[in-house]
């Protein structure tokens, strides 16, 4: 039904499954990036990779929030929805 839903992210307008897509490989990358800062970078004096084991999950939570609120925002301003009656 929201296939031709358009998702506003940064300053381009995404379908809805391709925006679905780019979060998920956003949020894994996220995770994966801190899992292996986390096994290789503890112990470097750069204080970004010593401490982005715990900041690459909060940023990937924080995408999650983003696109949450953005998919609500689209749904709100897509006319099928307000056909419908759904919020």
């Amino acid at each position: 039904m929201y296939d031709e839903m358009e998702v506003k992210y940064l300053f381009i307008n995404l379908k809805y499954p391709a925006y679905v897509k780019l979060q998920i490989v956003l949020v894994i990358a996220w995770i994966t990036v801190a899992f292996l800062l986390f096994l290789y970078a503890r112990d470097s004096s750069v204080w970004l990779f010593r401490n982005g084991w715990w900041i690459c999950p909060i940023i990937a939570v924080c995408e999650v929030g983003e696109s949450l609120v953005a998919i609500k925002k689209a749904k709100e301003g897509f006319p099928e929805a307000n056909l419908k009656g759904e919020k």
